[in-house]
């Protein structure tokens, strides 16, 4: 039933045969409980889309995680990246985070496409594997060359309390190679 919870495409297209059902049949009877037939399909429907809107589902909170994750890469926030990362993450992504972030200013870092999230199921999910299109734009302080990287990242992500940490990544691209370590 998540799947409610997160698109409402589907409550909105449900609301809006209803209330077409609703209207038809207020107009063939002009009866009040044929009106108050109306109000009740759009008062649910808008219950369902406050319900669906309020509702943050597992998988709706590890995207949060990523697109905050990509705003404090974007901000060259460090410590903020850092905090992003488990503590039961291999030592290397924290030196990675620690070495090569300062060595650039990034004045872009955006998720290009939809990401393809998969919670583990179970009323209490404690970990999700993620694929994505990343985009980055920086700029090298050593030498002041600009440039931008476009690729391909699997993420598998733990829930530690309330929040979504990495614990593992694999991308397409050796960024250590690339900036010259």
């Amino acid at each position: 039933m998540t799947w409610l919870a997160e698109n409402s495409l589907a409550i909105w297209m449900i609301g809006a045969i209803a209330l077409t059902f609703a209207v038809i049949v207020f107009l063939q009877r002009r009866t009040s409980g044929a009106l108050i037939g109306i109000a009740g399909v759009i008062g649910v429907t808008a219950l369902l889309l406050l319900l669906s809107w309020l509702i943050e589902t597992p998988r709706e909170a590890v995207e949060r995680s990523l697109y905050q994750l990509a705003t404090t890469v974007e901000a060259n926030d460090v410590k903020g990246a850092l905090s992003f990362i488990a503590p039961s993450a291999a030592p290397q992504m924290r030196r990675d985070v620690n070495e090569l972030m300062p060595l650039v200013k990034i004045e872009r870092a955006r998720i290009t496409s939809t990401p393809e999230i998969e919670v583990e199921s179970g009323p209490n999910p404690k970990t999700a594997a993620v694929v994505c299109q990343a985009m980055i734009v920086a700029v090298n302080k050593q030498d002041g060359l600009k440039g931008g990287a476009y690729d391909r990242l699997h993420m598998k992500w733990i829930r530690q309390g309330d929040r979504w940490l990495i614990e593992s990544y694999q991308s397409d691209k050796n960024w250590n190679r690339a900036l010259g370590k």
